[in-house]
């Protein structure tokens, strides 16, 4: 019985979005246990991910100034990120990493951009929360 539920916490580390939906079918399952489980391993994932992520940021631009290595060259890629950055926020990508962009992938971003603006994970935390509570309440109203 508890199986499934390990499945789902790990699910919702990597595609939160996805997760309420999967967990929708197991048996004898309640809301306030899927969302509990899915915000949980959201948290957790992005817990991991971010501090992961601002430690190897912080390593490797101190590795890198050490070396006199110059920053790289802007892309399509990083443009794209810088004017997302720009136009949405702290607030707009945290919602973004909860919902659509996977956990690791958005907190690494937000770790890039906001390490230093403190509490940073707790926008993010939030997000988690609240996308968590629609996209649970949404899989069991179907």
């Amino acid at each position: 019985m508890l199986l499934p539920y390990i499945g789902i916490f790990f699910w919702s580390m990597i595609k939160f979005l996805f997760a309420p939906a999967t967990a929708r079918f197991i048996e004898g399952n309640h809301f306030i246990i899927t969302y509990l489980v899915c915000v949980s391993g959201a948290m957790t994932g992005a817990g991991i991910c971010y501090y992961l992520s601002v430690y190897l940021i912080n390593l490797t631009q101190a590795r890198r100034a050490k070396k006199g290595i110059k920053k790289k060259v802007f892309t399509k890629k990083n443009k794209l990120i810088i004017r997302t950055k720009n136009s949405l926020g702290i607030v707009g990508l945290a919602l973004l990493t909860a919902s659509f962009i996977s956990i690791p992938l958005g907190t690494i971003i937000t770790a890039k951009f906001y390490r230093h603006k403190k509490g940073a994970i707790l926008y993010i935390f939030g997000a988690i929360l609240v996308v968590g509570f629609f996209t649970t309440l949404i899989s069991y109203s179907l």
